[in-house]
């Protein structure tokens, strides 16, 4: 599995059963760029980082152009703190900065001219902490017949109110749900307020070489505590980056995310996770597990 990056479709080349559409004809010349914020940050002690880019024309197949010198900062829990730019376009956390768990958080992005005016423009987001269950461990399962590697969940969830989760799968300690479109996103509507016994999570592929497991192999399941504005943001933007099966279905559109601005696109995710792991073993394969 492929993770991340948040997937923004501004204008994509669409064809129906009866015409064909050139977007370069039917789309004007003039269309502004627009500012890409990624940012997600969690309560990790680590180093977090918000990602800023600009949208690009269809037929550039060169990388995004960052946006530099901007000045980001993250507050919340009664502090502030400055991003540091560190390669071009990427804003990074101290070290050992970490979000509060039931808290709101407040992203500001300034100093860039999302307009093309020469003067800067202000773009903000908010979101708050949820928590998440923490995991009494996970065990890995072979499914024969969709020849994958199946990852089950074990805890307790909480049944005060409704929750959304996002779980992520590494292996041998690298992210291996590392596009947008792997990540699971779910609500605790079938599990509020139970005991988790099994709960499938995250499918590993065998045709996938970061995937496939070999014996001793580490498995790693996150499971992350995220608001509902985000649970909302991050499926609708895998509905609209993935395939749409009914013939006459309309194109991908723009996904709404949580900031607040001239001419910017992306979201501001603040979560809780937590992290269980264990080992894959030939003789579960072997005795059917």
């Amino acid at each position: 599995m492929k993770y991340f990056a948040f997937i923004f479709i501004t204008l994509i080349y669409f064809s129906s059963c009866t015409e064909r559409i050139d977007l370069g004809d039917e789309l004007p010349n003039d269309l502004p760029p627009y500012a890409v914020v990624e940012a997600m940050i969690s309560d990790d002690t680590t180093t977090h980082v918000v990602k800023l880019s600009w949208t690009k024309d269809l037929d550039n197949d060169q990388a995004p152009d960052p946006i530099t010198n901007a000045e980001v900062t993250i507050s919340g829990n009664d502090q502030e703190i400055l991003l540091t730019e560190d390669g071009p376009g990427l804003y990074y956390t101290p070290t050992d900065f970490y979000l509060i768990p039931n808290t709101r958080y407040y992203l500001t992005i300034d100093n860039v001219d999302t307009d093309n005016d020469g003067e800067p423009n202000l773009i903000t987001a908010t979101d708050s902490v949820p928590t998440r269950p923490y995991l009494d461990s996970i065990e890995i399962e072979w499914i024969d017949q969709w020849e994958a590697w199946l990852i089950n969940a074990f805890a307790q969830e909480d049944g005060s109110e409704t929750n959304f989760y996002m779980f992520n799968a590494y292996v041998n300690d690298t992210l291996v749900t590392d596009t947008l479109r792997e990540r699971v996103i779910t609500d605790d509507v079938l599990i509020n307020g139970m005991y988790i016994t099994g709960l499938s999570t995250v499918f590993l592929q065998v045709e996938r070489e970061d995937e496939f497991l070999y014996e001793g192999d580490k498995v790693t399941l996150e499971i992350a505590g995220i608001s509902e504005e985000a649970a909302s943001f991050l499926f609708d933007a895998q509905e609209e980056s993935g395939y749409s099966a009914p013939l006459f279905s309309g194109p991908p559109s723009n996904v709404e995310g949580n900031l607040k601005g001239k001419n910017v696109f992306g979201a501001f995710i603040t979560y809780s996770s937590f992290k269980a792991s264990t080992y894959w073993s030939d003789e579960d394969y072997k005795n059917g597990n």
